[in-house]
């Protein structure tokens, strides 16, 4: 179920600076369409980020691995904490290291990457505390508050 807190997330600026997705305009059908998309998909798997405090649990962020090359064995992944109030609790980096198991236990994954914002000082830790490296450097790829800024690209042999 999409809910309305989901909705707000995405078209928060203050949560989707560091991503493609401010530019896009989202409604709760959209993001509809988008999980759905994703459930028929054979290479790209989205999963929700949950906190259970008192035995309920709370949607927090998502997490999504995809595009997985079969082929060749590798995948991407990105992120987000939505919710404010569960930022800088360590459940990115355990949101990834998760996702890592199934890439490695379920689709048999060699190598995951990520990239990100060069100014995503948030990202840049969370992939550090995964083992993540930098493999490469995009300058000026992004306009980010009228200026250029670089992609930095991630890896992780697995």
């Amino acid at each position: 179920m999409v809910s309305s807190k989901y909705l707000q997330w995405m078209k928060s600026k203050n949560i989707m600076r560091y991503t493609e997705q401010r530019f896009e305009k989202h409604s709760i059908l959209k993001i509809i369409d988008y999980i759905k998309a994703i459930k028929l998909s054979k290479n790209n798997y989205a999963y929700g980020i949950f906190f259970i405090i008192n035995n309920q649990k709370i949607h927090v962020g998502n997490i999504k691995l995809g595009s997985i090359n079969f082929k060749h064995k590798y995948a991407d992944i990105s992120y987000f904490i939505g919710d404010i109030k569960f930022q800088k609790l360590g459940i990115g980096t355990i949101a990834i290291k998760k996702v890592l198991e199934i890439a490695k236990k379920k689709f048999k994954l060699k190598k995951i990457f990520a990239g990100i914002y060069s100014n995503n000082v948030k990202s840049k830790k969370v992939l550090l505390k995964n083992k993540f490296v930098l493999e490469g450097t995009f300058e000026k790829k992004f306009i980010y508050e009228n200026k250029r800024i670089a992609e930095l690209v991630y890896s992780k042999n697995i």
